[in-house]
């Protein structure tokens, strides 16, 4: 893709987030149908496209599939570690510790990275992408959800069981099994899982409009967080992975791309959820979010 198609797509989406936010300004959008906009794209389109893209794939090279998902696990399992240790490093008051780790674990690649990477990669980079992140679900359903409920009760193992784990690991089925779905049944899942990018952009936009401009960026200790958050671990990583060669260009962009992803919007959800945080947690996805409208095109750039 030639840069210049890459920054008129970027714009594209960039026209859609101003959309969703005269919606939501206006009330055409509730607060209610925000979220659940979010949830059909989470756990629907988001995932159906996923299955949508197994069966579009032309070759299937087993080995890099299992490697990529085995970098994804061991990505997940570190970031734990390195978020207790980058929290530390910005001494937020007790009660705010666990969103802040939150923050810097779990990035926005559902709603807003596979639209980036279907614009920049491809349709199959969607499966690719599923892939690499499929330890996210099993991580935000139990250790992200003690982080912002502050207590250590037990696991709810049900809380896994939900559309889009279980569409995602369908969609591994199909892949591992050679299995098709039929025809039509595969063109209705691309058909609804198109509508994941403007519906995801959309949402942006109206969460930005829920927000006042000048309460973003009352909280200094939010930039730093934004910048590890968007560019520390992203750069890391491409260094990591450019210099063992383990992945072709390609698939080293997908891991870099979608691990620098804004704060995820279920830091929202949770804080929601759990009275804990709700306004530094609103503030920290709205943040990140702007600041990828800088980051995300540089690494159009280096990788479209």
């Amino acid at each position: 893709m030639e840069l210049g198609a890459v920054y008129g797509t970027l714009m594209q989406l960039g026209l859609l987030v101003a959309l969703g936010y005269v919606l939501r300004r206006y009330a055409v959008i509730s607060h209610d149908g925000m979220r659940e906009l979010s949830s059909l794209a989470v756990n629907i389109t988001c995932p159906l496209l996923v299955v949508a893209s197994v069966c579009r794939m032309q070759t299937a090279d087993m080995p890099t599939v299992l490697w990529f998902f085995g970098i994804g696990a061991a990505i997940y399992a570190l970031l734990p570690f390195l978020a207790q240790g980058f929290t530390a490093l910005l001494h937020p008051p007790a009660e705010e510790r666990g969103a802040y780790a939150f923050m810097f674990i779990f990035a926005n690649t559902e709603l807003l990275g596979f639209p980036i990477v279907q614009t920049l990669f491809g349709d199959d980079a969607i499966f690719y992408t599923a892939i690499i992140h499929m330890p996210f679900d099993l991580l935000v359903y139990s250790y992200g959800m003690r982080l912002m409920r502050g207590t250590e009760a037990p696991l709810d193992w049900k809380c896994l069981w939900n559309p889009g784990f279980l569409l995602t690991v369908f969609a591994l089925v199909l892949y591992f099994s050679g299995l098709r779905l039929p025809a039509p049944v595969s063109d209705a899942c691309y058909l609804v899982g198109n509508i994941t990018t403007p519906v995801s952009m959309l949402v942006l936009g109206a969460n930005l409009a829920e927000i006042a401009l000048r309460d973003i960026f009352t909280e200094k200790r939010l930039y730093a967080m934004a910048a590890v958050r968007l560019v520390v671990i992203p750069a890391t990583l491409w260094a990591l992975l450019t210099a063992t060669g383990l992945f072709p260009p390609v698939l080293t962009g997908i891991a870099t791309v979608t691990f620098g992803m804004p704060v995820g919007s279920m830091l929202v959800m949770f804080a929601n959820e759990y009275g804990r945080c709700t306004t530094l947690s609103t503030q920290a996805v709205s943040l990140t979010t702007i600041g990828s409208l800088l980051t995300i095109p540089i690494m159009a750039w280096l990788f479209g």
